[in-house]
């Protein structure tokens, strides 16, 4: 019988809902609160497209390195390929968990939106439910989960900037200077708005479900400049509702406090459905891209092989249902310890790392396979990468070594640290027994073949 494999069948527009919806997490809206903080008000949407231009630039070396090679297991063939096999792997496993990172604190923040929109009902209980149905839809096909993932992103991004739009018509007129004014701390604003984006590249484990691997780097383009659109509207909206947009600092629900602020009742509940869409997308695109890389790592034996076994309608079950589980009891642990800052440093530390690397990769394949094809090309090359990958080593060291508590303990630093020690010790010492074991020749009960070998 042949081998199941995944199917080709996920057109462009998943590409852009997928890329735009990852990164479109609820986390955002407190982000660009804080972008609004540093450079002090109107001027947060130039920030936040500024921030966007020099993600385009990271987007196009995943853009070279996808069209080299299109995998699920994405950034795991690419490192391999530009560095070595044990380092590939420790840093994949890493990156891997970057997702369930993402779900979550978004978790913790849908959590409390729901819980300030429906006090009756416990918050945590309204993540179960989410997670639960998501995964139901991705065990459903990547077909099901594709069109989950495009009515949930588009719808966000859709209504994100249209109430902006309304708030912005409904407050006061303001010069046009106050958009363009940079104030002292607007390149530390930029910084920040780059988080905004961080997740967008997660579509490029899909690459052997979509009809045309074209789509995803094109894919990533686009949704980055919805990304900019969107949250760069709403960027406008909080500084003319909230002057001052410090009020809204110790806020962990601001969309829901702007939507109120500006259109009463019905803006609450607006940005309440606004809230549980970034929670749709997050959920079902961070599962549905995290199992292919997991399901990937397991079909080279890097991982459980049951991992990668695929369900009848072509879905890596084990893989999808194990990292639910995971995402969940982290979830709950967040919940509980409200140390949700702590995963979104980690993880904004691991991603941007990652974004530096892949300067070091575009490096190393352009001098190891000179002669392959490249479809894509990275912007600027050689200097545009190296700018970027600078950039963005500054910007890790910035997420991973803020302080977490009052003691000033840089707690994500110490996170990433122990979580890649744990990588390493299993490539260097558990992977390689693990190979070994799957290898020896098993006996039958009580008996033991003694005839000659040929």
């Amino acid at each position: 019988m042949a081998q199941r494999a995944l199917t080709k069948v996920l057109p462009l527009r998943t590409a852009v809902s997928t890329s735009a919806g990852l990164a479109s997490a609820a986390v955002n809206f407190l982000a660009t609160v804080d972008v609004a903080m540093y450079v002090g008000g109107r001027s947060a949407w130039l920030a936040i497209l500024v921030a966007g231009a020099l993600i385009v630039l990271t987007a196009s070396n995943f853009s070279e390195l996808n069209g080299l090679f299109p995998s699920a297991a994405a950034i795991r063939v690419w490192t391999r390929r530009g560095l070595n096999d044990r380092l590939s792997l420790a840093a994949s496993l890493v990156y891997a968990t970057t997702v369930v990172f993402v779900i979550a604190a978004d978790a913790f923040v849908l959590a409390h939106v729901f819980q300030a929109a429906i006090p009756a009902v416990p918050g945590i209980l309204w993540v179960v439910v989410i997670l639960g149905v998501t995964a139901l839809f991705n065990l459903r096909g990547v077909r099901v989960a594709g069109l989950v993932q495009d009515t949930n992103a588009f719808v966000l991004l859709g209504t994100l900037s249209v109430i902006s739009i309304m708030v912005i018509a409904n407050g006061p007129a303001m010069p046009v200077a106050s958009l363009f004014h940079l104030g002292p701390r607007w390149i530390q604003g930029v910084a920040l708005g780059v988080f905004i984006f961080v997740g967008f590249e997660w579509v490029s484990p899909l690459a052997e479900e979509f009809q045309d691997a074209r789509a995803i780097p094109r894919g990533m383009y686009m949704a980055l400049g919805l990304i900019a659109m969107a949250f760069g509207l709403f960027a406008l909206a909080v500084a003319d509702v909230f002057p001052n947009p410090t009020s809204l600092a110790s806020s962990l629900v601001p969309q829901l406090v702007v939507g109120q602020r500006a259109l009463g009742p019905w803006g609450f509940w607006w940005m309440a459905g606004v809230t549980l869409t970034t929670a749709m997308t997050t959920f079902n695109g961070g599962l549905v891209s995290a199992s292919r890389f997991v399901y990937a790592l397991a079909r080279e034996r890097s991982l459980p092989r049951s991992w990668a076994r695929l369900n009848a309608r072509l879905v890596p079950a084990r893989a999808l249902l194990g990292l639910t589980a995971l995402a969940l009891v982290l979830a709950l642990m967040v919940y509980a310890t409200k140390q949700y800052t702590l995963l979104i440093d980690a993880g904004a530390g691991v991603e941007s790392l990652m974004y530096a690397l892949t300067t070091i990769l575009i490096i190393q394949l352009r001098r190891r396979e000179p002669n392959r094809p490249r479809p894509y090309r990275a912007f600027g090359y050689p200097v545009l990468p190296v700018v970027v990958g600078l950039v963005f080593v500054g910007l890790a060291t910035g997420a991973l070594t803020t302080p977490t508590t009052p003691a000033g303990t840089p707690w994500a630093l110490i996170f990433v640290l122990g979580l890649t020690a744990a990588a390493t010790i299993y490539v260097m010492f558990g992977l390689p027994r693990k190979r070994r074991a799957s290898k020896r020749p098993t006996r039958s009960l009580g008996k033991v073949d003694k005839s000659p070998k040929a």
